[in-house]
């Protein structure tokens, strides 16, 4: 399982035959059944290292998972908002770090997603050009706690982080959210703000890294944060398993909420797992910004690695086909 998530993590090599491995184990026992039940979704209630696995990644020799069905991870968080209906149409407050900080990285592209996705309302009442989703932004220094919070207090339908999350396992002091002005939301100031997301219907967590942690973790920390947003009010939090890249991150998210506002009736889960396809099939145009995320794609594999896994036969019309760079991202709790 951990040698099919490391691989899962390296667009040099291939996970496909580790993942058909693990697609025996968890869903060939009851492949046939899920056929002819005719299942177009799956909900995941998961335990242990399970929930570094990203499911989506999993291969039946012919096919990823992700193209045969919805998925979600079900959390007792959720479990009283699952039928709630979402709104039509949704506005959003939107945060993003652009900088480095102590600690963690610069996220360059960040600005680009934030402008890709949403637009603050023009005079004449209409999103700026190509934004999905009308929206309030606070970006770096301007995103402090007490803005957040305050944003929040309008219960806007859509909450956009695109920051670092710190999981220590164990220690709420040390698990935090990275604030653009450098600060840190730890998960144990976030407990005493009762209702902080309530009226959220999608919180996305679009940059954050939540870790595989220590030889003794338990994949709890793959949750930490997206089962106390529930707790805290969100119907359904999308985040991500492993950091996340740049470029890639940014059309998917573009991707995830422009398809569901022009498609009405289309559920989160469904624009999620076709903004997924999007990046696996080559079907949106999206070029590395960086030399390092071009090394990722274009270099060849690394012949010192531990995993047993042969080269990722590269595909120049579809960049993005590995799964490093689509599978990582999973939605928690209410999926309409």
């Amino acid at each position: 399982m951990l040698a099919f998530r490391e691989a899962v993590q390296n667009p040099k090599l291939d996970p496909r035959p580790l993942g058909e491995e693990l697609y025996k184990i968890l869903v060939g026992p009851m492949a046939e059944d899920l056929r002819q039940a005719k299942a177009q979704t799956l909900m995941w209630s998961l335990d242990g290292a399970l929930r570094y696995v990203p499911l989506g990644a999993l291969f039946d020799g012919k096919q990823y998972l992700i193209e045969q069905y919805r998925m979600s991870v079900f959390t007792p968080a959720s479990n009283a908002r699952l039928k709630d209906q979402p709104d039509k149409r949704w506005t959003a407050a939107r945060f993003g770090v652009t900088k480095a900080h102590e600690g963690a990285s610069a996220l360059p592209d960040v600005a680009a997603e934030m402008a890709g996705i949403m637009g603050d309302r023009t005079a004449g009442g209409k999103t700026g050009s190509g934004a999905a989703l009308d929206g309030e932004a606070k970006m770096d220094e301007a995103f402090t706690e007490d803005a957040f919070r305050v944003q929040l207090r309008k219960r806007p339908p859509v909450v956009h982080i695109a920051s670092h999350f710190n999981f220590q396992p164990g220690d709420e002091t040390k698990s935090f959210l990275l604030m653009g002005d450098g600060s840190r939301l730890t998960l144990s100031q976030m407990k005493k703000l009762p209702n902080l997301f309530g009226g959220v219907q999608v919180l996305t967590l679009s940059a954050c890294n939540t870790g595989v942690g220590d030889n003794t973790a338990d994949g709890k920390e793959v949750e930490g944060f997206g089962v106390l947003a529930q707790r805290q009010g969100a119907k359904a939090v999308i985040a991500s398993l492993w950091p996340v890249a740049d470029t890639s991150t940014s059309r998917l998210m573009h991707d995830f909420y422009r398809i569901r506002e022009s498609a009405p009736g289309i559920t989160k889960l469904e624009a999620l797992r076709q903004a997924q396809l999007g990046l696996l099939r080559g079907t949106v145009e999206v070029q590395p910004s960086s030399t390092a995320e071009r090394s990722l794609i274009h270099e060849p594999a690394n012949p010192t690695s531990q995993v047993q896994a042969p080269p990722f036969p590269r595909d120049p019309k579809a960049p993005y086909s590995h799964p490093y760079f689509w599978a990582p991202f999973f939605l928690m709790g209410n999926w309409l």
